[in-house]
């Protein structure tokens, strides 16, 4: 079968724009995206929530408004990456193929998806507890102590967009929280940026981890920097070998709604979010054993991808 993505094969076609062209265009949609998107979805938000505090209060997480912050972040999603993305496709159709929606599956490949998802899911946890360890030297005290205010900042936005403990508020987090984002983030991320990095860089391993470090920066959150890149990593493979976009943009989804089914059904409980630390109940073993099925599982989606590719 004929691979017709440039993404497997770094070959720049005749007129095809020069890797940092397309990034600048890149950016440029993205900047103009969140600008005009979050623009309007804060008028939105304003004319369909009625909200009593003002909007600085509103925008900093400090007005208890859900409604409004549910609006702004889901605007600010599809304008930032969502629509960036599809108007990549559509300039640069002629150039370069960017969000392979065409390239058949195996079936097979879906459900390798979700298992390395639920098998991974510890060795994240491990990441997670080994990056809320990072101290950074003394002299760098004032870079850690606004990371700090930066991640309790986002912590406080986390736990009001997942406040709702009603089942018609789970429906409405799990579109903001887990499908806009997985769509959006997998399309500018694993569809774009890192197709771009893959031409520039004629090394796709490098764009992967690349793309990664950069998907995990721009989210700010500096304790949960390694488990993100981690994951990152993951969809850029799940993309690499797969060949289609909806395979990350699967993983991402099970991800970002894994937590939050769990975020809601501890709500629902009365307990915290940080209730959610299960790492002292799972046994030692069972991290030996997550990291041996997900990486089974993730030879196994290689394998499959290379018969179709063969």
């Amino acid at each position: 079968m004929t691979d017709h993505n440039t993404f497997s094969s770094g070959v720049q076609r005749h007129g095809e724009n020069h890797p940092m062209v397309s990034l600048i265009l890149l950016l440029t949609l993205v900047f103009a995206g969140a600008i005009i998107f979050g623009v309007l979805s804060v008028f939105v938000g304003l004319a369909t929530t009625n909200p009593s505090a003002d909007i600085g209060q509103l925008l900093s997480g400090n007005a208890a408004n859900t409604d409004f912050i549910k609006i702004v972040q889901a605007g600010s999603s599809i304008g930032m990456f969502v629509i960036p993305a599809l108007l990549m496709r559509v300039v640069e159709k002629r150039r370069y193929r960017y969000l392979d929606f065409d390239t058949q599956v195996n079936p097979m490949l879906w459900l390798i998806v979700v298992g390395i998802m639920f098998f991974s899911a510890p060795i994240f946890e491990q990441a997670i507890k080994l990056n809320e360890q990072m101290k950074l030297p003394e002299a760098l005290a004032g870079i850690e102590n606004w990371m700090k205010a930066k991640e309790a900042e986002l912590e406080r936005l986390t736990n009001q967009l997942l406040a709702d403990t009603t089942y018609s508020g789970l429906f409405i987090n799990l579109i903001v929280v887990a499908v806009i984002p997985a769509i959006g983030e997998e399309f500018i991320f694993r569809g774009c940026v890192q197709g771009i990095l893959v031409r520039w860089l004629k090394n796709p391993h490098v764009s992967i981890w690349l793309t990664a470090i950069i998907f995990s920066a721009i989210h700010l959150q500096f304790y949960g920097f390694l488990p993100r890149m981690l994951l990152g990593a993951l969809f850029g493979y799940l993309l690499f070998w797969g060949k289609n976009i909806w395979l990350p943009v699967l993983a991402h989804f099970l991800n970002n709604a894994a937590a939050t089914i769990s975020a809601f059904y501890l709500r629902r409980q009365g307990k915290s979010l940080d209730d959610m630390d299960l790492s002292a109940q799972i046994p030692t073993y069972f991290y030996f054993l997550s990291f041996v099925l997900t990486a089974v599982l993730l030879y196994q989606y290689y394998k499959t991808t290379m018969v179709r590719n063969a």
